[in-house]
């Protein structure tokens, strides 16, 4: 038996992928364009195909600052005519960097930057050669073995990629998996109705938070002063979206003062999101304070409310030592009993799971060893519709495995009727559906069905 022939991608994929973010950004997301944003697609467009090309390539790309003989695309041959094209097309700056700390941190190698500047000391390590360089070049003419090339306007990417993904990075793989058919997805809807935006200002909002958020990987963690000077930066978000990013960068910036000891100033960011983990910090936080009352009404809140399973069970491990410090009675806990069966094992040559497996089968059972993926199979299968039920910031592009808000609180909130009806079916058909979605929906991507589990006799 031959083995298939390997797919493999046109030379020039990566083109079509990115005109379809860019279209698909276009048509859902026309109208909260800026004039600056619709005009770089209207140059985009009108450039030639291999123009086109190598800044998508250069886009792709990290950082904003490249050298013109690192661009070596098979596809593409020489760059040069190509690069003079894009900067008369106001797409890339091919004059000198500024300053020689620009040009030697951003494109010189150390023994480059020692050729330009024979007399700095060679034991010292490039950063540390940096800082001796002068401030201006001392002659309008360098000799490089390079064209400095800089992107112009390097901040549409992370925009359309925002509009396009629901994040600033780059999700080009998940084109590509589509491409060579291994991913294919569910034609769910994708709409102004499902869309996460719907005004420029909850754009922005999301664009500069998100920005900020990776300023923070630079900040001294253990700086509390730094710590603090950071956490006044934070804005006030505008949208869903931005309230999730900035719940989150919230709780790790309260998270690491409440670790430096700046207790107060960690609650106070605590109280700003009830984001898991916001309130059990916050009666960690308490607790070590001796506010022994406060604490307690945070983790009564927690249980009488929890935002997820995780939260709930941080309250009960709360809840106990807090109602023996305070002299209340101690919580009932209700603890699931199942119905239980024992057998012993001979596990000398065989793993536990593989031994209840043989176990079972001489006693006449049909077993299977299958994890949690058989049970996670059925619940994508039971519940499909309403994973891909269209509801608003779900989809935004049609190359999603599953909702963006599937692992929120809203994600059961908002389909709680869909959800109500679904039991209801099952009550009454039984695994008919189940059935029906294994012969209309196989190998299309779900987050929970692995369907090389499942056959017709399942």
């Amino acid at each position: 038996m031959t083995n298939p022939s390997p797919i493999v991608l046109e030379p020039k994929y990566y083109l079509s992928n990115f005109i379809t973010l860019l279209r698909g950004v276009e048509g859902l997301y026309g109208d909260l364009l800026a004039a600056p944003e619709r005009s770089w697609l209207d140059r985009f467009y009108l450039l030639e195909e291999d123009e086109q090309c190598l800044l998508i390539r250069m886009m792709t790309r990290k950082g904003e600052w490249f050298r013109s003989d690192k661009l070596i695309y098979p596809e593409l041959g020489a760059t040069e005519q190509l690069l003079n094209k894009l900067e008369l097309a106001g797409f890339i700056d091919l004059t000198l960097p500024k300053s020689p700390h620009v040009l030697a941190d951003k494109l010189l190698t150390k023994p480059e930057l020692l050729s330009l500047y024979p007399d700095l000391p060679k034991a010292l390590r490039k950063s540390q050669l940096i800082e001796l360089l002068p401030e201006q070049f001392e002659s309008s003419t360098l000799s490089l073995p390079f064209t400095p090339i800089k992107l112009v306007d390097n901040e549409k990417l992370p925009l359309f990629c925002l509009l396009f993904f629901g994040n600033r990075h780059q999700e080009f793989a998940q084109f590509v998996l589509e491409n060579l058919g291994i991913h294919t997805f569910e034609q769910y809807e994708v709409s102004t109705k499902t869309r996460i935006f719907h005004s420029r200002e909850e754009v922005i909002s999301s664009l500069a938070i998100g920005e900020l958020a990776d300023t923070y990987e630079g900040i001294d963690r253990k700086s509390p002063q730094a710590l603090q000077d950071f956490s006044k930066l934070l804005p006030m978000p505008h949208g869903k979206h931005a309230s999730r990013t900035y719940n989150k960068l919230v709780n790790l910036v309260a998270r690491d003062l409440e670790r430096v000891g700046a207790l107060e100033d960690a609650l106070a960011l605590f109280r700003q999101t009830v984001t898991p983990p916001s309130r059990e910090r916050q009666a960690r936080i308490l607790k070590v304070q001796a506010k022994l009352e406060s604490a307690q009404k945070i983790v009564e809140t927690m249980l009488e409310s929890p935002f997820s399973i995780d939260e709930f069970e941080a309250a009960e491990r709360l809840s106990a030592p807090l109602c023996k410090a305070l002299g209340n009675p101690k919580p009932k806990v209700v603890k699931l009993s199942p119905p239980e069966a024992h057998r012993k094992l001979d596990l000398s040559s065989n793993r536990v799971e593989l031994a209840v497996v043989e176990a079972l089968t001489a006693e006449g059972w049909q077993a299977f060893y299958l994890e949690n993926q058989f049970l996670n199979t059925l619940f994508g299968l039971a519940f499909w519709d309403v994973l891909f039920a269209p509801v608003e910031g779900a989809f935004v592009n049609p190359y999603q495995r599953q909702p963006l808000d599937l692992y929120r609180k809203e994600f059961v909130e908002s389909r709680k009727q869909l959800v109500e009806n679904r039991l209801n079916d099952i009550r009454q058909q039984g695994i008919t559906y189940l059935v029906d979605r294994h012969k209309n929906k196989s190998g299309l991507q779900n987050p929970f069905v692995v369907w090389e589990l499942l056959d017709d006799s399942c």
